[in-house]
């Protein structure tokens, strides 16, 4: 038994609440300065049906793919909550446009939760973020899994929670670490990443990083740290900046690669009447966020609190009803952070919790499913 007021439940069992900082306090959603409360649904945010033409594929066959990966051959790739690499392939005879291939058994990846990734090597291989294991490489022919990195290379800091991923042009992988804490397994036998962000937003710390790899020296680099829950990464459509999600806040972040602001940061986009998830570059040259919930003013009521927050850590999954009205939103924004349209199903009744969208050579939009069961398609 855990004492309620000793320390939090684990994974977060080495430590307890901490406190905020005012000037944290007034970025929290419904806080002065952060996103509105009730929501801004106004302007390119306004509520539309648009979602609820998306069709829904592999219901019960394939559950919390936070990700699809659409290979060059058209070929679908999907990862769900227990490590299991499913494959699609395009069949006009089958529900959706999709038949799961069959021929040969889905490849099993190894405990943890895998959650972003990207098809690269012209189809041959999968870039993974795991949330146990770290940087993979996964090939999709010889079904071959290499654990890339999981460690700061100048410090040896354990990098335990990484979460999304993107290539820039010249090769390097940027990818984020949403909290220094890990992720723990539940009795349902997948690793929970949603109880452990439940978990790190009522801590109140801030360890999420953006980091890089590179595959030529294998060395990782953190870039921009203090952040409130790392979460999705994009690279711009010229390689000039790098975006990574700030979940906790609403807001987006831009680290700059190229030119006089070289190695410095600025915020892209703040005040999202969502959280925040994944982040992928769009064909427009902008790009897609998705926002898994609309915004609740729970964490701005309980933040300046800390033993309020330390308590409820034991409770933590029964504050979900309270943090997670279902809906389904999907942001464009433009390459420099202007909100340009949303694609929404405001009562979530086809789709919902929407984790990330990967853009199709046709435009289609294949949208990863957080919370839920199979992943759908909407068209432009």
């Amino acid at each position: 038994v855990y004492p309620l007021t000793v320390r939090m439940p684990p994974p977060y069992d080495g430590r307890v609440a901490e406190h905020m900082a005012p000037s944290r306090l007034e970025l929290l959603p419904g806080a002065a300065k952060g996103a509105a409360f009730p929501p801004d649904l106004t302007g390119a945010f306004s509520p539309n049906d648009r979602l609820k033409a998306a069709t829904r594929m592999f219901v019960g066959e394939v559950d919390g793919s936070e990700s699809v990966a659409v290979t060059p051959s058209g070929d679908l790739v999907m990862l769900d909550k227990y490590g299991v690499l499913h494959r699609a392939r395009p069949s006009s005879a089958a529900p959706g446009g999709f038949e799961l291939v069959r021929e040969e058994a889905p490849l099993y990846i190894g405990p943890g939760r895998p959650l972003g990734f990207h098809v690269v090597e012209d189809g041959r291989a999968l870039l993974v973020c795991d949330s146990l294991k770290g940087l993979l490489r996964v090939g999709l022919e010889d079904r071959r899994v290499e654990i890339l990195a999981n460690r700061v290379t100048a410090t040896g800091e354990p990098l335990n929670y990484i979460n999304d991923l993107d290539v820039a042009p010249d090769g390097t992988v940027y990818f984020s670490s949403s909290t220094a804490e890990s992720v723990a397994l539940n009795d349902q036998g997948f690793y929970d990443t949603m109880r452990s962000y439940m978990l790190n937003s009522v801590s109140g710390g801030s360890t999420g990083q953006l980091l890089s790899w590179d595959p030529k020296t294998r060395e990782v680099t953190p870039l921009l740290g203090g952040i409130g829950f790392a979460n999705g990464v994009a690279v711009s459509a010229d390689g000039s900046f790098v975006a990574v999600v700030e979940t906790h806040l609403c807001r987006v972040w831009r680290y700059w690669l190229q030119g006089p602001r070289k190695g410095t940061s600025d915020i892209f986009i703040d005040k999202l009447p969502g959280f925040p998830d994944g982040m992928t570059r769009s064909a427009a040259g902008g790009f897609w966020v998705p926002l898994v919930v609309p915004v609740t003013p729970l964490l701005k009521h309980m933040g300046p609190h800390r033993w309020v927050r330390q308590l409820l850590s034991h409770f933590v999954l029964r504050l979900l009803p309270y943090a997670a009205k279902r809906w389904g939103c999907v942001v464009r924004l433009d390459g420099d952070g202007r909100p340009v349209e949303t694609l929404m199903d405001p009562k979530g009744e086809v789709v919902s919790t929407v984790s990330a969208v990967t853009e199709a050579a046709d435009g289609r939009l294949f949208l990863g499913n957080l919370g839920g069961s199979g992943v759908s398609w909407v068209a432009p």
